[in-house]
């Protein structure tokens, strides 16, 4: 069994909040623990599930939804074991001055996507509602609402899942993941409640041949959020990006200009001293200056089409309840089914425990594994690991072993799910 000694302490993230307050805290918004987890039931108790769908990112109405600039930040994982694999790169862990190994994941700014959705709601523009109708995407609250919602609670059931933020055991799962060093060139990858998916991400970045499709509740957040951090951690990654001739002829233009001579006695230093008070210092990601981090989407229907093509071909999105999701995914064998199943905080709420364990059992292939990563218990949701675990021992198909184990306020685990032989 692994045992990662970090805590969301250590994550050089930021989330709606200055560095300085987030040193300050246990834990920020990125990685809130869900001790505090408040749930609501949905307004209306007519209100349907979702229907399991799956999304039509080639649709104007997902084309369009990409925005023209992404205003992201770096989520920066710590790794314990020495590794080479894409993705990951040695960082200054700033806190305690020392060097550690961190997967660098880039993830879109929760602001921007809150902007976006007040600022593209289309819940009132009829135009939008009858193109959407056309394309069978009218799944779910519009997103005015739906944030609203999450603005209330975490949770709102049959609603709101939670997509919106980046909780702190998939974090665990990245880290694990990281640690494991995995090949999976030509396998099959699925993360359920996938949210910002920054598991499924890592899988993704580290191969070209492998497939990792990606599910969660809302088509909003598969829109606003999943989709926007695919593309900023495969085909437009802000690493990768060429940088504009202009900028690099006025870099290597730029020198500092002389200074006039002094007369005898003058102060130099207090000069210096006021030039550099008054300069504005500059943005280090690696510090957890993630303001103004943004990157330029393509303008035209034709480019971002093309995008969507080069992420449909490792890619597919899937909305909805997982009560559908398997006649959905329309397995004609066991060499169809997945690899690897990720999932992370998922099993908040017990009674929805055997929707999530059905879709996994009968969604990985023998020989393949599943990884469910969750706290031990949510308090006032009722959902644990305990209970959790009993479904599936009951059941006597699965193998169990915890794989990690992270000492916190409540205990994080990762349990790892075999067929049994």
């Amino acid at each position: 069994m692994f045992k990662f000694n970090f805590s969301a302490a250590d994550l050089e993230v930021d989330e709606d909040v200055p560095q300085q307050e987030q040193d300050d805290q246990t834990t920020d918004e990125l990685s809130k623990p869900l001790s505090t987890l408040s749930v609501s039931s949905s307004s209306s108790s007519a209100t349907p599930v979702v229907p399991a769908a799956q999304l039509n990112i080639h649709s104007n109405t997902c084309i369009h939804s990409l925005p023209s600039t992404l205003h992201y930040e770096l989520a920066q994982i710590p790794v314990l074991t020495q590794g080479t694999g894409a993705g990951t790169a040695i960082a200054t862990d700033t806190k305690r001055g020392t060097q550690k190994e961190v997967v660098t994941i880039y993830k879109r700014n929760l602001e921007d996507v809150k902007f976006q959705i007040i600022q593209e709601d289309d819940e009132f523009d009829e135009d939008k509602k009858q193109e959407k109708k056309e394309e069978g995407t009218i799944t779910g609250p519009g997103g005015v609402e739906m944030l609203a919602l999450a603005g209330k609670s975490d949770l709102v059931k049959g609603v709101y899942e939670g997509g919106l933020k980046t909780w702190e055991c998939a974090l665990d799962l990245v880290a694990y993941l990281a640690d494991q060093k995995h090949n999976y060139d030509g396998q099959k990858v699925l993360e359920l409640g996938c949210g910002s998916a920054l598991p499924g991400i890592y899988v993704l970045t580290q191969s070209n041949t492998v497939q990792v499709d990606l599910q969660d509740y809302n088509d909003q957040v598969l829109k606003f959020v999943t989709l926007t951090n695919v593309l900023l951690n495969t085909h437009v990654r802000p690493d990768q990006q060429p940088q504009d001739e202009e900028e690099e002829q006025e870099e290597e233009q730029e020198t500092p200009e002389p200074k006039e001579p002094r007369a005898e006695g003058e102060d130099e230093e207090d000069e210096d001293d006021e030039e550099e008070e008054d300069a504005e210092p500059e943005k280090n990601p690696d510090d957890g200056d993630f303001d103004n981090i943004e990157l330029d989407l393509p303008d035209s229907d034709e480019d971002r089409l093309a995008l969507m093509k080069k992420v449909e071909a490792q890619s597919r999105f899937f909305l909805g309840d997982w009560s559908g999701l398997v006649d959905l995914l329309e397995f004609k064998s066991d060499e169809d089914k997945y690899d690897l199943i990720l999932t992370s905080e998922t099993i908040y709420a017990e009674e929805s425990h055997q929707k999530l364990y059905a879709t996994i059992k009968s969604s990985l292939k023998r020989g393949g594994k599943a990884l469910v990563a969750a706290k031990t218990f949510y308090f006032g949701v009722g959902g644990d690991i305990l209970s959790f675990r009993r479904l599936i021992e009951q059941d006597g198909v699965f193998d169990i072993k915890v794989v990690f184990s992270a000492q916190s306020f409540v205990r994080r685990e990762i349990l790892e799910l075999t067929f049994k032989a």
